[in-house]
């Protein structure tokens, strides 16, 4: 049986075992003391810390200064006091912010992590312009920001305020998120719009040729287009055709 508590031998000292069991004892004992005084002093002090420092990330379109601006600024206050929730719709109500997350890391910091809209088309609206996203939301042009992306005709730019909806959007928003995961049709079409009669419309970036997309399946309407491209176009020039018709099953007509 183990022994729990130190016993004595013949001469009424504890043996060498029961003084190394004691000792260890005593150790662990004090490493428990000193771990438990650093926990209470890293609770203290972490409670009695204040915001120091604000750094953000994630934002490319909307500039460190405009979201300082959007609310006020914490640092100085005890993380207790801030409004989280309220910081976060704040800085969410800025034109290209999509969500805000906050959090305040050890010694102050307190870091805002934004996810931005991503501009999908330029409108283009007579002399109005504005980004727009997969939501249909407008999204202004900032100065020294040009995302590559195409040319959007036929849709108002105009306000800001308003969401873009309805089937004809939503035909050249779908299409628009084909051609960029295709990659090829994102890089090789300049300039797109809807029309009533021929559905989606887009113009090529090499010698303008009018590509008919019409409506839905736009997946495998941006594989011919590739396909088409690849083993035709590259052998006789794109400059033999002004259109070139991708709505119909397994054929492609062109003029």
């Amino acid at each position: 049986m183990n022994k729990p508590y130190p016993q004595e031998n013949a001469s009424g000292k504890p043996s060498r075992g029961d003084r190394d069991w004691l000792s260890a004892f005593s150790w662990m004992s004090a490493a428990v003391f000193i771990l438990g005084l650093a926990l209470l002093a890293g609770i203290h002090r972490e409670k009695n810390s204040l915001i120091d420092e604000l750094h953000f990330t994630g934002h490319h379109f909307t500039g460190t200064e405009e979201l300082e601006g959007s609310f006020e600024s914490p640092v100085g206050l005890h993380p207790d006091s801030v409004r989280f929730m309220d910081l976060m719709d704040r800085v969410s109500g800025l034109p290209y912010i999509k969500k805000a997350r906050v959090r305040v890391e050890a010694g102050g910091k307190m870091i805002v992590d934004v996810q931005e809209r991503e501009p999908l088309a330029l409108l283009v609206d007579g002399g109005n312009r504005a980004y727009i996203d997969k939501d249909g939301i407008r999204l202004p042009v900032k100065p020294g920001k040009s995302p590559d992306v195409p040319l959007l005709h036929g849709f108002s730019a105009v306000p800001l305020s308003d969401t873009l909806s309805g089937r004809e959007f939503e035909s050249v928003r779908d299409f628009l998120s084909a051609a960029k995961e295709n990659g090829f049709g994102w890089i090789t079409i300049s300039e797109v719009l809807f029309d009533n009669r021929q559905g989606v419309v887009a113009l090529s970036l090499e010698n303008g040729v009018k590509l008919l997309f019409g409506r839905g399946g736009f997946d495998r309407k941006m594989d011919y287009w590739e396909a088409f491209y690849s083993g035709v176009i590259r052998q006789k020039g794109i400059e033999q055709f002004t259109s070139i018709d991708l709505r119909y099953q397994d054929q492609v007509v062109t003029r």
